[in-house]
């Protein structure tokens, strides 16, 4: 039985691009709630998916051409409209498997299906196909502008621009840009990278060990389920950026038998990294995190990644933990909340989603649990902060701060601690990748308390 024509991928797409600009919620929580409404088969949700992201990503190049196709401001256009026009015409320009006419039709379908009135199927239809017969003349309108085309926001380019030069931010908008690969983190308690990549070899997975973090295993042009690749139920490994591997090392070297807590624990990624350190010196980690649906996944990849041990987590606020218990630990990882700007390539939502007032706000809340966490350590214990923001107001400006009322902090530099392919990413004593070919962008500092 065919699909109705509210549950269709291209319906789908229009209706989660329109929430997205009403809410500013993350566009993946967006799609999955709109998917229990509209349900679609596995090719069409990955489409709806394509879409979306493609959109996302281009959305600047898009505007440029509608801007040339139509008479009046987008802004002005219905919302449902102008998310209808910007899926066809991204179809028409960027999907080659997909006909012009079904990228017309399936965008008229989705509008006729919202109830909008009959002229605007007729126009949107008529837009649609005046793209295809001008398709030459849309696409050299993007190949030598008067202004680098960033598809971000102006404000969020003019700070990178001010921050790192012209040509550093066109390079990072250009990156953002780009498909990202996928990059798995080894479990070294249950094997090891040089074992793990014999097996993908043996299963015709193509893949290379990272460039900056060389335990880590790049998966190239691999488009399928991680779930189907060998050893995901056995916890052999988890995917995780480069970047956020490094950040890991930076509590490096772990003493025997000592207690570390991850402050803000998510989903447990870096949670995991600091178990298969402690692993071999005995020492014991400790997770916090407020949020239910992080806890749920907490718990699910733990019995994963470490079957058969039980990993304290505490389901409350770090300020909720620090108040009601007096341990202290000799590490503490305070992955801070954050504007998210340097992984912008595997979440393209939040460059749309971001204002410049959220900074402010992010610093706010990124101090409070820095001064939080600090109570928390014990003396010559190390405390690392570490951001996946590119944003100087996040970073430097924080540690700046926290330093200048905690004379019995000092800065350390992260080289030492860090491998030797990685230390190029060392910035004024912190680790500061910005976002490239394999790892995305991040900031690490590493705070040790004094006697």
């Amino acid at each position: 039985m065919p699909p109705s024509q509210n549950t269709t991928a291209r319906f789908v797409a229009i209706k989660t691009l329109c929430k997205l600009e009403q809410t500013r919620e993350p566009v993946n929580k967006l799609l999955a709630a709109i998917l229990t409404d509209h349900p679609l088969k596995h090719n069409d949700r990955q489409l709806a998916s394509n879409i979306i992201f493609g959109i996302l990503r281009n959305r600047e190049t898009l505007d440029i051409m509608l801007n040339h196709l139509c008479n009046r401001p987008l802004r002005k256009f219905d919302p449902f409209v102008l998310e209808a026009l910007r899926v066809g015409l991204f179809q028409i320009i960027y999907l080659d498997r997909i006909p012009d006419s079904a990228a017309v039709n399936e965008s008229v379908k989705a509008v006729q299906a919202a109830r909008l009135p009959k002229r605007l199927h007729g126009f949107v239809n008529a837009v649609l196909r005046n793209s295809i017969r001008k398709r030459k003349k849309l696409l050299e309108l993007t190949m030598n502008p008067a202004r680098p085309i960033c598809n971000h926001p102006k404000w969020l380019y003019e700070r990178w621009k001010k921050q790192f030069g012209a040509q550093e931010a066109e390079r990072i908008c250009l990156e953002n840009s780009h498909q990202t690969t996928l990059c798995l983190q080894v479990n070294f308690i249950n094997t090891d990278p040089e074992t793990f990549q014999n097996i993908l070899q043996s299963e015709n997975v193509a893949s290379h060990r990272g460039r900056h973090h060389t335990d880590s295993i790049v998966l190239e042009d691999f488009h399928t389920k991680v779930t189907d690749l060998p050893g995901y139920r056995e916890g052999w490994f988890q995917v995780q950026d480069q970047g956020a591997q490094l950040l890991t090392l930076l509590m490096t070297p772990l003493i025997s038998g000592g207690d570390y807590l991850d402050a803000c624990a998510g989903v447990g990624g870096k949670t995991s990294i600091l178990i298969q350190l402690a692993y071999a010196v005995q020492a014991r980690v400790y997770a916090v995190e407020p949020d239910l649906s992080r806890q749920k996944t907490f718990r699910e990849n733990m019995a994963r990644l470490h079957q058969g041990q039980t990993i304290q987590l505490f389901p409350e606020t770090l300020q909720q933990f620090a108040a009601s218990r007096k341990r202290q630990f000799d590490g503490i990882l305070l992955d801070a909340p954050c504007s998210g700007t340097g992984v912008i390539r595997r979440h393209p939502d939040i460059r749309w989603n971001r204002r410049p007032e959220d900074l402010n706000n992010y610093q706010k809340t990124q101090l409070e649990l820095l001064h939080t966490a600090a109570t928390l350590l014990k003396p010559y214990g190390h405390l690392i902060y570490a951001t996946c923001s590119l944003e100087d107001l996040e970073n430097h400006q924080v540690i700046r701060s926290f330093l200048a009322n905690n004379s019995n902090f000092t800065l350390d530099d992260c080289s030492p601690v860090l491998p030797e392919s990685a230390r190029s990413l060392v910035d004024n004593y912190c680790f500061r990748p910005l976002p490239g070919p394999e790892i995305d962008g991040f900031f690490g500092a590493r705070l040790t308390k004094t006697g």
